[in-house]
């Protein structure tokens, strides 16, 4: 970048800084040094909201949103909301619609001008959400003015108490952008499709009965519309209901035997004794409904949706014992669904196979018999202080996967001690506390280091065993 340009980003990023209101922030600017001083400004805050603006301000945003308009059903139409020439927008189409095809939509143009949509209305309304969502959430809005008031208001007015209950703040700030994309933008298709969509799937009239159904009666809404947002907010927000009113429609489901209920009971059944976890009755609940929410993603989103992939992923890939056990846990799905497919056809015909062996893994992962880490105190100049480091370090880390003792240091992974320990296996980490008082900065750093090694033992440690875990049958 040549410094006349440099400057002239400077320049433009001192002005975003003061659309936005950020007056604490300033560039240091010194020969050839400089410096953005934030004052108190979170940097976070900094962040987030120069990343709101210039996603505002793009052009594909722009275009993105047009589209969504009910108004927009032309060339024409979107070249006024935007400002845009005809010309333009069609050379810019090729690249959203590239974006738009992850999620199973794309907007077409015939060759008169007239908009051509393909893909389902709940497709394009959750691609919508979910864009406005991952870009907005974490600063505020730009679709609306509304105040905290007014937006509490909204939400009681439409859903049910118990469930706003249940809500943290942001998930009801995604529910009222939920409800105002569904209020405003409804339909992006049309009405007669829309009908014509959720007649193929029988068994989400179920979100509708009173018992299930996320809204008021007598509401000024069309049946359709009751419909969507009732799927993709189960679609959007993870938990919905308290744990106490996810058991009761688990019951009601599994008596009326629902399908999609039916086959993720019989799903983690079968894992749990495939996989010899024991996991407790009401989590086999709590997961057979997770998976039969994955029936839901399945059902109506593409099946290219935008994933993120899961931490476990991240902190085991490339790792054999790891690819070992995904493989294992594929064959032991596909067989599965081999065996019941005649049983629930309708359940496994748009199924995506790869998010339900993703599933499964975070429940072996979550039941996995853990091996417990074992720190061995050895302070040897005063037992009183002994004895203190071992309940601080109790107080800290979880008793459920760290053990804690004062002899055998040979049979422990981690050893605290005051003295040199030569004769200890090599593979044993050691931590050295050698003066007499220890400082609040010693303990920080023992903190610190333990949980260094925790991370590193459990990484070294998890799965390298993992054939112990399977029935081989």
């Amino acid at each position: 970048m040549s410094d006349s340009n440099f400057l002239l980003y400077i320049q433009e990023l001192e002005q975003d800084f003061t659309a936005l209101g950020l007056k604490e922030i300033s560039l240091i600017k010194q020969k050839k040094f400089i410096q953005l001083d934030l004052g108190k400004i979170d940097i976070a805050k900094c962040y987030y909201e120069l990343f709101g603006k210039y996603c505002l301000e793009s052009t594909n945003f722009q275009i993105l949103t047009a589209l969504l308009k009910p108004s927009s059903t032309s060339m024409v139409s979107i070249s006024q909301i935007t400002n845009y020439s005809p010309s333009y927008l069609y050379s810019k189409m090729k690249s959203v619609n590239q974006f738009l095809a992850l999620y199973g939509i794309a907007f077409k143009f015939s060759s008169k001008g007239r908009q051509i949509i393909s893909g389902t209305e709940v497709q394009i309304q959750y691609c919508f959400l979910d864009v406005y969502w991952n870009i907005f959430s974490t600063t505020s809005f730009p679709y609306t003015k509304d105040t905290d008031q007014s937006m509490n208001y909204e939400l009681t007015a439409y859903f049910k108490k118990s469930l706003l209950a249940a809500l943290s703040g942001g998930m009801k700030e995604k529910l009222f952008l939920l409800l105002k994309i569904c209020r405003e933008n409804f339909p992006v298709t049309s009405l007669k499709t829309v009908q014509k969509e959720l007649k193929e799937h029988k068994y989400i009239e179920y979100l509708i009965r009173p018992e299930f159904d996320l809204l008021h009666r007598h509401l000024p809404l069309c049946p359709e519309q009751r419909m969507l947002i009732n799927i993709l907010a189960r679609l959007a927000i993870s938990k919905l209901e308290s744990d106490e009113l996810s058991f009761h429609h688990y019951q009601t489901l599994l008596e009326e035997n629902v399908p999609y209920i039916v086959y993720s009971k019989k799903l983690v059944e079968a894992f749990s004794e495939s996989f010899h976890l024991s996991i407790p009755n009401n989590y086999q609940k709590i997961y057979a409904l997770n998976f039969a929410r994955n029936k839901l993603f399945s059902t109506f989103l593409n099946h290219d949706q935008p994933n993120t992939p899961l931490p476990t992923f991240a902190l085991y890939e490339g790792k054999e014992n790891f690819a070992t056990l995904q493989r294992k846990i594929e064959t032991f799905y596909l067989q599965f669904r081999q065996k019941n497919w005649e049983d629930f056809p309708k359940v496994l015909a748009r199924e995506n196979v790869q998010w339900i062996v993703e599933d499964l893994l975070h429940l072996y992962d979550r039941f996995k018999p853990q091996h417990s880490i074992v720190i061995g105190i050895n302070y040897t100049k005063d037992f009183y202080v002994s004895k203190d480091l071992l309940v601080k370090i109790e107080q800290i880390f979880s008793s459920e996967s760290v053990t804690i003792q004062k002899n055998y240091m040979d049979e422990c992974d981690i050893v605290v001690s005051d003295c040199p320990l030569e004769h200890l296996p090599s593979h044993i980490k050691k931590i050295y506390l050698l003066d007499n008082y220890v400082t609040p900065q010693d303990w920080k750093n023992v903190i610190t280091k333990i949980a260094e090694y925790i991370f590193e033992l459990k990484q070294e440690n998890d799965y390298t065993s993992s054939s112990l875990f399977f029935n081989e049958r």
